[in-house]
């Protein structure tokens, strides 16, 4: 601690000196009082000493998605394991990091952390509504670093909406196929030194599968907010910026698959043991944010942060004594009577292998915290220098209570056989976090180079009620990072940065931290109708950390592994060509690809099910060897015509290195998007939306438990109205 006290003192102090030397800096530069974004615009994008991605209001408003997973793949190094079909709870990763519920990376909304405990249980399964989002910010690189606790892929934050600067009344409403629904409106403006704007989201579907024997497969979905602002008469550049915002879900989803042969003949089934399934949650987020200019060369922000998740998710386990379902799903003819009873054509005999466990699994989670930023900007002669200087402090906690029933099918239907059965897990997981960033960039002519250091000490403990004891952890973490950008000419920049990333084990374990050496490398050009990205990178990951989760066999929830070293590169490609004339029409071509390749370097064997037996150079499950996607548009007058191609190459879901199709996988696919828009006035637009216009139907992943589908074709009419 008193290394890191030291560093924030020395980088608060260094510059002062230099103030006096240095020309000021225009109002202008501060644009970003609130410190909300992380990137800016995708002009800023060049201008990173690293390699990011923006995604625009516009485009989030192309296909009207609730599925994040399908907005963020546009963003190449990103990769998406699909579950619900709804994106109810996405698998994020970056560059080969775990996409596992999201676990691996940092995510914010507005500049701090909103994930439910980011430190004592990283697991995402609250993430903003992406129609309620104004923009999307990924951080790859060495600037990644400026965001912890979570460094080793990059980072993500999501803008929320801004108050506007003129009173506006806008609602939008979409209905599609499976009954499904989606009103927003929001209303707000800006009023002599006030600001407000307060909207609402509510949407959901009755799901597109079909229980056997009946019954409700769909979801419901609302989330509200409130933002309001005051900007004082001074002569001070300072604003003062208040939100908050609560959300609601009630899904009857399941971690409950197919065999491979019931989904190639029906994609859209759920058997009858998974007619319990239901997911409740609801969430709290407060944010205060003051933002000030001080003597022309300094920027402060101060943000004070307050979230509160509870969720319960009751959905079938597997049996009290018997074969996990991963088995009986792969091996039905080896497990029939499993088998059976998971579809109801069976009845269950009173015995522990034939009887279902339907568990409540219980979770409550806080996080609270306050974080300060620094910024100066000097102007010497041709040169720049800016001095950003960040502190966090942070604290969360998870509580768990995993309360089990046992139930007996009985002609097709569940019912509970009266053994009380104790608690699976019952837990508390709670850290204390303080973070420091430090960071130089000089500008000088056609060169920029950025050096910065992130510090973490994390105190953690865990405490099992169950069985009476407690575990205390202590981690201190360094990491540096050094990034640098050369314009050779107006139009094209060079890029090469280096970082060590972190991902911290969770409280009270005795796991090593995940450690890696990222490096990229790559050039941009910018030309007024084309633009292309190429950025190779690359990552030596030190004690790769598993997460054994509720879907994981063989071991116990929250438990943790180490699976040595292993490497990971690739190559990140993205274009467009904008403002295309021919004739009357006008074209706009987007599109990514990202290469990966990856393999363990060590031979060992694991608790952990989705390692288990690996050895030297097998590749990593779930990481896609080939991904991407290409987007056109069509303008004229009135009118547009969008489509969205995307594809994937088939993904091991084990580790190996013989052909992908000898293990278990999931589906390669190529899938299709197309909305047409007609602008009737400036208030007004009419768009329809077809989603999976191919129908595509393909296995996405055997996680959870069994094969999944993916969305099948959707229609959905859309009308939005702003007054």
């Amino acid at each position: 601690m008193n290394k890191i006290l030291k560093i924030f003192w020395l980088g608060l102090f260094a510059a002062s000196p230099l103030a006096g030397l240095a020309s000021p800096i225009d109002q202008n530069e501060f644009e970003y009082l609130e410190e909300i974004v992380v990137i800016g615009d995708r002009q800023n994008v060049k201008e990173i000493a690293g390699s990011g991605s923006v995604i625009e209001q516009t485009e989030i408003d192309r296909f009207d998605h609730i599925d994040l997973g399908q907005l963020l793949g546009s963003v190449p190094g990103v990769y998406i394991r699909e579950e619900d079909g709804f994106g109810l709870r996405p698998n994020i990763g970056i560059r080969g990091a775990t996409s596992d519920r999201s676990q691996k990376i940092t995510i914010m909304e507005d500049g701090v952390l909103i994930t439910p405990a980011p430190y004592s249980a990283p697991a995402a399964y609250y993430v903003p509504n992406a129609s309620r989002v104004h923009a999307i910010e990924v951080l790859k690189g060495p600037s990644a670093i400026q965001h912890g606790p979570h460094t080793v892929g990059g980072s993500i934050n999501f803008v929320s909406r801004p108050i506007p600067d003129v009173q506006t009344f806008e609602i939008d409403l979409s209905r599609g196929i499976n009954n499904f629904y989606k009103y927003q409106g929001a209303a707000g403006g800006k009023y002599n030194n006030l600001g407000i704007v307060l909207d609402g989201l509510a949407y959901g579907s009755d799901g597109f599968k079909s229980l056997d024997g009946g019954g409700d497969t769909g979801f419901e979905r609302s989330d509200f907010g409130l933002k309001l602002s005051w900007k004082p008469e001074s002569n001070t550049e300072q604003l003062l910026t208040f939100k908050v915002g609560y959300g609601e879900e009630d899904a009857n989803e399941t971690y409950l698959g197919l065999t491979d042969d019931d989904l190639r003949e029906q994609p859209t089934r759920r058997y009858r043991a998974s007619q319990l399934a239901n997911f409740t949650s609801d969430h709290t987020k407060v944010l205060v944010n003051y933002g000030v200019v001080l003597r022309d060369n300094w920027r402060i922000n101060i943000k004070s942060y307050y979230n509160e998740f509870h969720r319960d998710w009751n959905k079938l386990d597997g049996f009290v004594l018997g074969p996990a379902l991963q088995s009986v799903l792969a091996r039905p003819n080896q497990f029939r009577t499993q088998y059976a009873i998971l579809k109801g054509d069976t009845n269950s005999r009173p015995i522990n292998s034939e009887t279902l466990d339907v568990t409540s699994n219980d979770r409550s989670f806080k996080s609270r915290g306050i974080q300060l930023s620094l910024t100066q900007m000097l102007k010497f002669s041709s040169a720049t220098l800016e001095s950003k200087l960040g502190l966090r402090l942070h604290k969360d906690h998870v509580e768990r209570q995993h309360s089990p029933v046992s139930y007996l099918m009985r002609d097709g239907s569940l019912v509970p056989n009266g053994i009380s059965r104790a608690y699976k897990t019952w837990n508390k997981a709670q850290s204390d976090a303080f973070a420091v960033y430090l960071a130089e960039t000089v500008s000088w002519k056609n060169l920029s180079i950025e050096l910065g250091a992130r510090l973490e000490k994390i105190d953690g403990k865990k405490t099992n009620f169950a069985i009476n004891t407690s575990s205390k952890s202590t981690q201190d973490f360094t990491s540096p990072g050094l990034g640098l950008i050369y314009k050779l000419n107006e139009k094209t920049t060079v890029l090469a940065g280096a970082y060590r990333g972190f991902s911290p084990p969770g409280p009270g374990s005795t796991v090593k931290p995940e450690q890696s050496l990222n490096y990229e490398y790559g050039i941009r050009y910018a030309g007024p109708v084309f633009s292309l990205e190429v950025v190779g990178f690359h990552s030596d990951y030190e004690e790769l950390i598993g997460r054994c989760r509720v879907s994981d066999s063989d071991c116990k929830p929250g438990e943790e592994f180490n699976g040595g070293e292993v490497r990971i590169s690739g190559v990140e490609i993205s274009s467009a060509i904008d403002g295309m004339q021919l004739g009357s029409l006008s074209f706009f071509i987007h599109g990514n690809y990202t290469y990966t390749n990856s393999e363990f370097k060590s031979t060992f064997f694991s608790g952990f099910s989705q390692w288990g037996l690996v050895r030297a150079e097998d590749e990593l499950p779930y990481l896609p060897e080939h991904t991407g996607q290409i987007n056109m548009t069509i303008e004229k007058g009135k009118w547009s015509l969008i489509s969205n191609i995307k594809f994937q190459s088939k993904m091991r879901e084990e580790p190996g290195q013989s052909v992908i199709e000898d293990g278990l996988h999931a589906d390669d696919y190529v899938s299709a998007d197309v909305t047409a828009s007609y602008f009737y006035n400036d208030k007004t637009t009419l768009q329809v939306i077809m989603q999976n216009a191919t129908d595509e139907a393909v296995i996405i992943a055997h996680r959870p438990f069994g094969a999944r589908p993916n969305r099948p074709r959707a229609l959905i009419g859309r009308i939005k109205y702003l007054f």
